[in-house]
């Protein structure tokens, strides 16, 4: 596998995320939105602030997370399948693997926050080789650390393109949130203008799962198209 083949997923992965994207930000938006409210309200009383309700809004966010991030793994599945899944459907079909999802994306990010802690580069790399642990957790029912120890593996041949490919799709999703996020403060911008920011970058992460579930594809040899 080399880097030529980068281009091909990243390109595939944008078809998808165009093509399904009100279906993809129905799923999103009503975790997004109070999730943002929320935030505003922290940051909007900074006397208050303290590592306890730091910690506690993380919390939530990870507690979140599997519900929708499941649901939208389970519809692309359905979609590259050709079956009729509602969004209730996907989401309730989410709950029942709720557990071995939270327990993954909570252990993915303490190695990833862990990673980036020694100069970025090991957290790049780490989030690289856990790719598709999301995945696999969600389309096989693979217990947490399991599905971790299969995307490390199942990984290794396309370690170098795969961190290529996070490190694009951290540029094109990330770093614009948080530039415009920064210009937004230091021109003291309405909080209106911080809150959609925020939610846009909820919306713009969804590319990463699109691209994992590319990825898996990939590595599967099944060759999706939508």
């Amino acid at each position: 596998m080399n880097f030529s083949d980068l281009w091909d997923w990243l390109v595939d992965s944008w078809h998808f995320y165009r093509r399904h994207f009100f279906s993809l930000a129905a799923m999103v938006l009503p975790f997004a939105i109070p999730f943002a409210l929320i935030q505003s309200s922290y940051l909007q009383q900074p006397e208050q602030s303290s590592p306890y309700r730091y910690w506690l809004y993380v919390g939530l966010g990870l507690l979140m997370q599997p519900i929708y991030q499941g649901a939208i793994i389970l519809y692309m599945r359905a979609v590259f399948m050709q079956q009729r899944w509602s969004i209730a459907q996907c989401f309730q079909a989410s709950l029942t693997i709720w557990p071995s999802l939270f327990l993954l994306i909570a252990m993915s990010f303490c190695l990833v926050m862990l990673g980036l802690s020694f100069f970025i580069f090991p957290g790049l790399v780490i989030a690289s080789r856990l790719l598709v642990a999301d995945i696999d957790c969600v389309m096989n029912k693979t217990p947490a650390i399991q599905a971790i120890s299969n995307s490390w593996r199942q990984t290794e041949s396309l370690k170098w393109p795969l961190l290529a490919g996070v490190v694009v799709v951290a540029g094109l999703t990330m770093v614009p949130v948080w530039g415009i996020h920064r210009f937004l403060l230091a021109h003291q911008a309405a909080e209106l203008w911080l809150f959609i920011n925020r939610v846009a970058g909820q919306l713009l992460e969804i590319f990463f799962l699109v691209f994992a579930y590319r990825v898996y594809s990939v590595i599967h040899s099944d060759k999706p198209s939508a």
